[in-house]
């Protein structure tokens, strides 16, 4: 009965007080003023808005949730992050060094974050050199290309070793042009793409209408090396290679902050219980929390959030209504919503589903991560792009829509390295957007090389 009581008054106080000074302060202020005469925990209230559940299309495909820590413990390699980046870490980090006790600390559960959410192409290159443009690494795009492509194959590979069948298929992926400003660009990208030596072609309207199916296709950009995954199933067989490889994962068990030394010590948050972790090194793989959780690369990690929907099934009929063919991955050039990079991506499921994304990049502005947008604004958008791609299907059912973070760099540009006092933290983070999938991946195994001692090309790349 007192704890009824106590959740009517909370929000109650929340409704009134918020109504009260609409105009004078927002709900957070208010929910800081409840702290304050309540005595709430402002470190837990603070930490609680910076994780949300993974509510996406792709969470029911994700592996069972372990255990979380309920011990002090002393590791070799502490991994704080459980997505796409922590687990390749890991598992390549075990993989060269037996005999290493290694761990992964998640907040949540594995591939909670933004490898749980995202819309599933998985396309070549770095940020800076994706998007089928000549980037900050120009000099090196072929280089990159060749690294990214390699690094996509022997990905399925090894997931697919697993076990585990995360339908990753590798059949290329488009720009599709509807804006005739962008033809003169795109035609003089495939023209240096291809002297390079790299197999990307010019597709003619109605080639680019015949394989994507979109009728108001003006041409598009072809790259037969890329394509699509179900993220939920490749987080499943990341964390079972790891696992089998004798990686231990704590889920559930929150990170916040850490002292450096010889013997870092990371405290380690289950509920209200804290623990004590001393590792030799650790690897920061959390990316877009990174800031808020761990105090890192502050001046540098601007947290995004973008959407991603889900269309029900498409019956036999509306499938072959619109066109879509070989299951290609593809993103628009049409720039709309409220940033000037925000194009629509796009992947057909096995199933017939689309899964869109994109349209719109929002921050927060204060020091909260959840999502502080309209979902049913968003959902909209979605819609009506839908429609326009695809007027057969207009108007078709949204199954549902969700949110995610994905951490950008202000120099918009990935982060890898290692640092401190004793040279013990490896970090990888801050892929933008877009190539996400593929890099994090291969940034994992990245940090995996500089722990060991080991060079590699791509690592030589960023240090010049």
């Amino acid at each position: 009965m007192k704890k009824r009581s106590t959740t009517v008054f909370v929000i109650f106080f929340l409704l009134f007080f918020n109504d009260l000074y609409a105009d004078k302060m927002g709900l957070n202020d208010a929910i800081y003023a409840l702290q304050v005469v309540s005595g709430i925990d402002s470190e837990q209230y603070y930490y609680a808005q910076l994780f949300d559940k993974n509510e996406s299309y792709w969470a029911q495909f994700l592996p069972s949730v372990n255990q979380a820590l309920d011990k002090d413990l002393s590791v070799d390699v502490a991994v704080i992050g459980g997505g796409y980046s922590g687990l390749s870490a890991a598992y390549h980090i075990k993989k060269s060094n037996p005999s290493l006790k290694v761990v992964i600390f998640e907040a949540e559960r594995v591939g909670n974050g933004a490898s749980g959410r995202n819309g599933g192409l998985v396309l070549a290159q770095t940020y800076s050199e994706g998007g089928f443009v000549l980037g900050d690494h120009k000099e090196y795009h072929k280089e990159i290309y060749d690294i990214t492509i390699n690094s996509m194959k022997r990905i399925k590979a090894l997931a697919e070793s697993s076990g585990i069948d995360p339908e990753y298929v590798l059949n290329g992926q488009c720009l599709g042009i509807f804006n005739p400003d962008n033809i003169k660009s795109s035609r003089a990208y495939v023209a240096a793409a291809q002297k390079l030596g790299i197999p990307v072609e010019y597709w003619e309207k109605d080639t680019a209408i015949s394989k994507l199916g979109s009728p108001g296709l003006l041409g598009a950009i072809f790259d037969p090396n890329g394509g699509m995954v179900n993220p939920g199933k490749l987080v499943a067989a990341l964390k079972k290679l790891a696992e089998d490889t004798g990686v231990i994962i704590y889920e559930n068990s929150q990170v916040r902050g850490y002292t450096e030394g010889n013997m870092i010590i990371l405290p380690v948050f289950v509920k209200n219980k804290e623990y004590e972790v001393k590792a030799k090194s650790i690897v920061i793989a959390a990316n877009a929390y990174a800031a808020a959780t761990l105090d890192f690369f502050l001046d540098d990690i601007e947290p995004a959030h973008t959407q991603v929907a889900v269309t029900e099934t498409l019956t036999d009929e509306q499938y072959r209504s619109i066109g879509w063919k070989d299951n290609i991955s593809w993103y628009d050039d049409q720039y709309v919503g409220t940033d000037s990079d925000a194009t629509f991506h796009m992947i057909i499921t096995k199933e017939h589903r689309i899964v869109i994304g994109g349209g719109s990049v929002e921050y927060n502005e204060d020091d909260s991560l959840l999502y502080p947008g309209d979902f049913k604004k968003i959902e909209a958008q979605i819609s009506k792009r839908i429609g326009e791609i695809y007027p057969s299907i207009k108007g078709i059912k949204i199954e549902k829509t969700w949110d995610g973070i994905i951490c950008e760099t202000k120099s918009k540009s990935e982060r890898i390295g290692v640092t401190g006092k004793n040279h013990n933290i490896y970090y990888t983070l801050g892929y933008n957007g877009g190539q996400g999938v593929n890099v994090a991946i291969l940034f994992g195994e990245l940090v995996s090389k500089l722990y060991n001692g080991e060079g590699h090309r791509l690592l030589e790349i960023y240090r010049l």
